[in-house]
């Protein structure tokens, strides 16, 4: 029996992954400790894991208020210097109190996993304790495609890292390989996107799919039931926690498009706060439905289409129960998500701001509800069900704490 810490950071899409395998490890009989923002410890707690206070999550309100920064379509107002001066400033402020946490939270650990963005703790605690750690990620955009720029970017703040590992007792690492240890596992499908070259070291599992245990009595109300079943499949509108700039010029698109269509809608509210008030004049309102986060196992299997964000969670969740996908883009690596999908023939991308609801009726139509889609989704979605991600990844922690 091993004592292990998993800390992650980011939205809701960044920690439930971490969450599975936490659960997956405590049923093989380990002791396992999640170290995240306590608007998570609902999350852990109810798995039946330990919680530690570590980071800040964004509320719904924050990220709402700062929906433009979500957006890279539209730039930002700051220049670059200005940017690089406000990450500096949470390096400063930040940094020493989540390695300082970690450090306590892992001071009799075996083993210490950290996600994307915890990578540096990873090896400085290595460095300094010599606590054995695993890179993880669930985000393949970082692992599967060629990054240009990031070691400058890395050496942009190089200094300042340095002065602050200094302080914190260890010594200053080389910023960047220092993610490049032996035991890295990626919770993601090889079916959907391979590692580079580069990115060799990562042992891809197959996705970390998080199950909350209401699910499994969860039941829809009569009224959400038929309104999903009499008839025909319908579509489903959803950015996830993601906050957006005009939710009710997003939302009026989807709604007219799905009317053109002869289609009912569900919407869940999400980060953008979708709701009736925002519904165009021209519709009829009993052709939608909105719904709050709800189990996506038991609606997708009832669903035509899925339209959302890109975000690599909803895309896994999506293809686990055949379901093709248009996918409208904001930022980070839902670019990269999206293209996959047109590669691999399972969907469609498109522009969040310039498409029409006649333009996406049409995309619907022609390139998402095809049978050609359909059948490259099925065929997908059976190898995305046949791997067990979480129970390869436990196999091989095992294997590295031997």
């Amino acid at each position: 029996m091993a004592t292990i810490v998993i800390a992650s950071s980011g939205t809701h899409g960044d920690y439930l992954p971490y969450i599975a395998l936490g659960e997956a490890l405590q049923r093989r009989g380990h002791r396992v400790r999640l170290a995240f923002p306590a608007a998570m410890h609902a999350y852990v707690e109810k798995a039946g894991l330990t919680a530690i206070a570590c980071g800040e999550a964004l509320s719904a309100e924050r990220t709402r208020a700062q929906a433009a920064d979500w957006d890279e379509w539209r730039g930002t107002e700051q220049s670059f210097a200005e940017q690089s001066e406000t990450i500096k400033t949470r390096l400063y402020t930040e940094f020493p109190v989540v390695f300082q946490t970690l450090a306590a939270a892992c001071a009799d650990a075996d083993l210490f996993i950290a996600g994307l963005q915890r990578h540096l703790f990873g090896a400085m605690l290595a460095q300094k304790t010599g606590l054995a750690w695993v890179a993880a990620s669930v985000t393949p955009f970082f692992q599967c495609r060629d990054a240009q720029g990031t070691s400058a970017i890395r050496q942009q703040f190089t200094p300042v890292l340095n002065e602050i590992s200094t302080q914190l007792g260890v010594s200053p690492l080389n910023w960047d390989t220092y993610e490049h240890t032996p035991h890295a596992l990626l919770g993601a499908s090889a079916c959907f996107a391979e590692t580079t070259p580069a990115h060799r070291h990562y042992q891809q599992t197959g996705f970390w799919f998080y199950q909350d245990p209401d699910w499994s009595t969860w039941q829809a109300d009569e009224a959400l039931r038929r309104f999903v079943e009499d008839g025909d499949k319908p579509l489903y509108f959803t950015f996830s926690s993601i906050p957006v700039v005009e939710p009710q010029k997003l939302l009026a698109v989807q709604v007219r498009a799905a009317a053109k269509l002869g289609l009912r809608l569900v919407v869940q509210r999400g980060g953008a706060n979708f709701n009736e008030n925002l519904l165009p004049d021209d519709c009829d309102p009993s052709t939608v439905r909105f719904v709050d986060f709800m189990p996506q196992d038991w609606l997708l299997p009832r669903t035509a289409a899925i339209l959302h964000h890109g975000g690599i969670g909803t895309i896994a969740r999506a293809l686990r129960h055949d379901c093709p996908m248009v996918i409208a883009p904001l930022g980070n690596d839902q670019f990269f998500n999206a293209q996959q999908v047109l590669t691999l023939g399972i969907g469609a991308a498109v522009h969040p701001h310039k498409i029409t609801a006649d333009g996406l009726a049409r995309v619907l139509e022609t390139k998402v509800l095809h049978a050609a889609t359909q059948r490259k989704t099925q065929a997908l979605g059976a190898k995305i069900r046949a791997e067990d991600g979480v129970e390869k990844a436990c196999a091989l922690i095992e294997a590295w704490l031997k």
